[in-house]
């Protein structure tokens, strides 16, 4: 709680959560949701996001039911496995997260690339309300092309 009075009235006492408390918890979920990516767990992922949530990579539809946002993170996933992490930056201004990192990935093909993601992120009661990732689309087909 926090006290609020505008000037010469008297203080009323205001239940709200601190800055640094939402900042926490949203690095938390961060953490959780990075580490599922780590180790290429599309479902440890998705249960992170709320049921009403919106997940999309740049140019695509946004998926925004559960089963189909766990059908695409599966298929993402499996498509480029990371094989290596790297986080730039992780910016956060509650309820909004920003994170640039740098992927090394395994493309079912075999081969292997490296990618810089830009990943925006809202926060809403605890859960992933929205992520959209961006990453360069036509650098990552041409490594996903047959050998």
């Amino acid at each position: 709680m926090r006290r609020a009075a505008p000037s010469g009235m008297l203080p009323a006492w205001v239940a709200r959560e601190p800055a640094m408390d939402m900042r926490a918890s949203i690095d938390a979920i961060l953490d959780k949701a990075y580490a599922a990516r780590q180790n290429n767990d599309a479902e440890k992922a998705a249960a992170l996001f709320a049921d009403d949530a919106r997940f999309g990579v740049n140019g695509a539809p946004h998926a925004e039911r559960q089963a189909e946002r766990l059908d695409v993170l599966k298929g993402m996933f499996a498509d480029f496995a990371v094989i290596g992490f790297h986080e730039h930056c992780r910016i956060i201004d509650p309820p909004r997260a920003v994170v640039h990192w740098r992927g090394k990935f395994r493309a079912k093909n075999g081969r292997e690339a490296e990618a810089d993601i830009l990943d925006l992120i809202e926060v809403r009661d605890g859960r992933i309300a929205s992520l959209t990732t961006f990453f360069d689309t036509a650098y990552a087909m041409s490594v996903a092309a047959p050998a």
